[in-house]
């Protein structure tokens, strides 16, 4: 069932990107670069030379941006404080494993 899902997930991605069920270039996707195009970028096959991006509106305002900036920061500062605090804990098991303690 899971997989299905998935499969259906990819399907409808596709069929947003490509309507007409056939290659068309998409910002931030895809483009079919000319020999000349590559040329002019010395020859470089970095896509984002070519694609492009697509900046997406969130609506979100500058402070809820920020707001949502620093809570995300939080989260951060209290999981590397928990990763720290693990590391601890399997070096010691590691050690006590080891009969070096």
């Amino acid at each position: 069932m899971k997989e299905s899902e998935t499969w259906f997930t990819h399907i409808q991605w596709l069929q947003e990107r490509f309507p007409k069920a056939q290659y068309e270039d998409v910002t931030g996707l895809c483009k079919l670069a000319t020999r000349a195009e590559v040329a002019e970028q010395d020859w470089s096959l970095n896509p984002g030379r070519y694609v492009g991006v697509v900046i997406e509106e969130d609506g979100k305002s500058e402070e809820e941006f920020i707001s949502g900036l620093l809570e995300m920061n939080s989260e951060l500062t209290r999981l590397n404080l928990e990763a720290r605090a693990l590391e601890e804990v399997i070096a010691g098991n590691v050690m006590l494993l080891a009969g070096e303690e």
